[in-house]
């Protein structure tokens, strides 16, 4: 059976990563931050055009591929600054952030869910990072920043092996979040935590703290003297 906080996790999850490509996306078309603004612009109104050529039938499926391909390469390469902006925001969002916010991420806030030690231990910086790198596509995105310094065919190659890395982990971290028994993905498992349901977590204490309040004393039977 799917629990709550999986399908809690899955939301939070898809509002996290809008909030991180529209930060990132913004770096991109700030000309003083990227330097080849003008080509990337340019190659990317070159990639929709093709686009639009074969959404109208004016080229087949082999030949928008291949002029895609050769436009991937430019494009990535014009946006090296999104790759790597991509990667310090993600580090600063889904590590230091999360770590000063005690385990929630923006999506996890507002679903009501936190992340948390499997072993009732603080959690630091470094487990963080582990769930960060494993989870949110920092192993592709490294590859293909990569990528980069090498020729076009190359290049390709390593995306398609970095896009297939990707998709295996998160298709792995899924479904092992959805079944799993303890709702546990392999990044959890690598960082020792686990993500809680803050409201249920709460109630629980407070019926606890109840309990405690309702329960009698002990009170010691005294000898009679009579």
């Amino acid at each position: 059976m799917v629990n709550n906080v999986a399908l809690k996790r899955i939301c939070a999850y898809l509002i996290d990563y809008i909030v991180i490509t529209l930060i990132c996306s913004a770096l991109i078309y700030i000309p003083f931050i990227n330097p080849r603004y003008e080509g990337y612009m340019e190659t990317s109104d070159q990639y929709n055009e093709v686009l639009q050529a074969y959404a109208s039938g004016e080229i087949d499926v082999n030949e928008a591929t291949e002029q895609i391909n050769d436009l991937r390469y430019e494009l990535n390469s014009n946006g090296y600054v999104y790759i790597i902006g991509e990667i310090i925001i993600t580090f600063l969002y889904y590590g230091v952030f999360v770590y000063f916010t005690h385990g929630q991420t923006l999506g996890k806030r507002i679903l009501g869910i936190k992340i948390v030690s499997n072993k009732g231990k603080k959690l630091g910086l470094h487990n963080y990072f582990i769930r960060t790198f494993i989870l949110n596509g920092v192993i592709s995105s490294i590859i293909v920043l990569i990528a980069i310094c090498f020729k076009e065919s190359t290049f390709i190659t390593m995306c398609d092996v970095a896009s297939s890395i990707n998709t295996i982990l998160m298709i792995i971290i899924f479904l092992m979040i959805l079944f799993w028994q303890e709702g546990r993905g392999l990044h959890d498992i690598l960082a020792g935590t686990k993500v809680i349901d803050v409201r249920n977590e709460e109630a629980v204490e407070e019926s606890l703290e109840e309990v405690k309040v309702i329960k009698p004393k002990k009170v010691s039977k005294k000898k009679d003297e009579d």
